[in-house]
């Protein structure tokens, strides 16, 4: 959350804003930037998108120095007060943050007692305050150890034309090119003006000029290898589509067909091979919200193919379960961005007791890729919207595979079977359903088996982006207290693919419709009209199979929670408080 960018050398207000723009994803609550030019700050804030701070912008082609913030609120009401950059109480320091800094409240009430004053309420601006005069290594190296956090960190100062920066556990890379240095959240940013880029790791500190970056850490200046940038622009767009979500959802038949060509490569092959080598005897598969649910569904793929324990955790909870954690552990920590702050702690964890460490990722430079002992693309491309739809498919996909490669089982087949018979539903039938939907002031999600997996990330969707009250529960577990909350304003959306569970899931949707719940189903069952005339909407899908049926299923309810979005009037692109990339714990 949060994404910061620093700019050495000529046009910087245009290169400090494309490379927000690009940033967006962490965060669009508001976003600024200050500028050094001839010895003085030219500062911009705005609170809303980029583009409004863009209106607002006076850009000049001279050379300067320059730091920008797009911001996700943790600390401090959404405001200009609390928008980066922050100062100095002078005002010849400027900084721009992303993390938490832990104990800013302390920090802040020592600053106050010495009368420093303070214009909002950011944990942010405290780092600010602590700055003062002119800036050198050992003034950076200082801040250091008064700082307890997560923190990605940008400074420039009126008295010279260099970028400070400091890191810990919030994702930040050095770019220099060949007049021009970056420093910025995200290496995207360093695209066509870039050949090579430098990542900063925990802990590390240092100054960026002209061409030119040194880095240090507690004991010396380091040397560093710098890496070379594989990425491409890749972003065309939302083309004919009103929003990248349902853009996204579209675009899952061409994500299968990559993956399915790439995990076939000899590349990827060792890759597989290499998971397979390790000598493990237990499973835990962890991740936060949508991989989470990824994680939930490939328990039960490798639970089907291997005679060994696996877990599933939540990558927020793991390291307080106390799992037997070993040299014969095998985690799997799956992150569409790579950078969810919950995952890193549990990866750093599971290393720290000697468990063999794999990633699932859509970013390949990303912190989880680089510190697991190996990473296993998605290959979903970019993922602009918020709400994942085709990397959660792809997340799934992957996990299927290596679930079949280390049960010795072939997933080209059936993979192979599921792009060609995939199906997206009938649009103008799901934006009818949606109008429906939102006549309701609860809507209950249930299923059985992977059915409710599926239910889970359905009504993760439906919150994410239209804000209305959805839960999921198992269809065992409706009387058990949650059919307390059925009445004649609630939903029941049931999803039963799974032919062997089909009876028991339709009895128990009947008992929501005696207490008054109006029902809708979604089954791969050409259902009788004795049974059809209990739902009052009837989605049907292909039978791909148990195992994959699911993923057809999503599609399905995720083009649901879009078009419920839509005509709600929310942005589903970029819903309230969420952000892309989850970077704060």
């Amino acid at each position: 959350m949060c994404g910061i960018i620093g700019y050495i050398g000529k046009n910087v207000e245009q290169n400090l804003l494309s490379g927000l723009e690009k940033l967006e994803y962490r965060g669009y609550d508001s976003a600024g930037f200050c500028v050094l030019r001839d010895g003085e700050f030219y500062v911009e804030k705005s609170v809303g998108s980029v583009q409004k701070l863009l209106s607002k912008t006076f850009f000049s082609d001279k050379f300067g120095v320059g730091i920008a913030h797009t911001r996700w609120a943790t600390h401090g009401e959404i405001s200009i007060c609390n928008t980066h950059p922050h100062f100095s109480s002078k005002g010849d320091i400027a900084i721009v943050h992303n993390g938490i800094i832990e104990n800013f409240e302390c920090l802040k009430e020592e600053l106050e007692i010495n009368g420093i004053y303070f214009y909002g309420q950011s944990d942010s601006e405290v780092v600010a305050k602590l700055l003062n005069g002119k800036l050198n290594i050992k003034k950076i190296k200082e801040l250091k150890e008064k700082l307890s956090g997560t923190y990605a960190l940008a400074i420039i100062s009126k008295k010279n034309k260099n970028i400070y920066f400091l890191k810990n556990k919030s994702p930040l890379y050095v770019g220099i090119g060949k007049d021009c240095s970056i420093i910025a959240s995200d290496p995207s940013c360093f695209i066509g003006k870039c050949e090579r880029f430098f990542p900063i790791d925990d802990g590390e500190f240092g100054q960026i000029s002209l061409n030119k970056v040194d880095f240090f850490n507690d004991k010396e200046k380091i040397i560093k290898k710098s890496k070379k940038l594989n990425l491409k622009l890749g972003f065309d767009g939302k083309g004919i589509y009103d929003h990248f979500m349902l853009k996204e959802i579209n675009e899952s038949e061409s994500v299968i067909e990559n993956i399915i060509k790439k995990y076939n490569s000899p590349t990827l092959q060792k890759l597989l091979k290499g998971v397979k080598n390790f000598d493990f005897n237990r499973i835990y598969l962890v991740g936060c919200g949508t991989a989470y649910h990824a994680a939930l569904l490939g328990e039960r793929y490798f639970s089907k193919g291997l005679n060994i324990d696996v877990y599933c955790e939540m990558a927020s909870e793991f390291q307080y379960k106390n799992y037997q954690t070993d040299k014969q552990t095998l985690c799997i920590f799956i992150s569409q961005s790579g950078e969810t702050i919950d995952t890193i702690t549990a990866l750093d964890y599971a290393k720290e007791k000697g468990a063999r460490v794999i990633s699932i990722t859509n970013v390949e430079y990303s912190t989880i890729a680089t510190k697991a002992e190996i990473n296993l693309p998605i290959f979903a491309g970019r993922e602009v919207a918020v709400a994942s739809t085709k990397a959660y498919l792809a997340q799934c996909i992957v996990l299927y595979i290596l679930a079949k490669f280390l049960s010795n089982q072939d997933f080209k087949c059936g993979l192979q079977n599921f792009r060609v018979n995939l199906n997206f539903g009938d649009d103008e039938k799901i934006k009818n359903f949606a109008k429906e939907v939102l006549k309701n002031e609860k809507v209950i999600f249930i299923g059985r088996g992977m059915d409710y997996i599926t239910a889970l990330e359905a009504s993760l969707k439906l919150k994410e982006v239209s804000y209305i009250n959805s839960i999921a529960e198992p269809c065992g577990e409706l009387k058990h207290g949650p059919i307390a909350l059925v009445d004649e304003r609630t939903l029941i959306i049931c999803i039963a693919t799974d032919k062997s569970l089909f009876a028991k899931t339709l009895n128990n949707a009947y008992e929501t419709k005696t207490r008054g719940g109006k029902l809708a189903i979604l089954t791969d069952v050409i259902l009788d009209k004795n049974i059809e005339k209990n739902f009052e909407y009837v989605f049907n899908i292909k039978d791909i199979g148990v195992e994959l049926n699911p993923l057809q299923s999503m599609i399905t309810l995720q083009k649901l929670a879009y078009y419920v979005a839509k005509e709600k009037g929310t942005n589903p692109d970029k819903p309230k408080n969420l952000a892309k990339s989850v970077t704060v714990e």
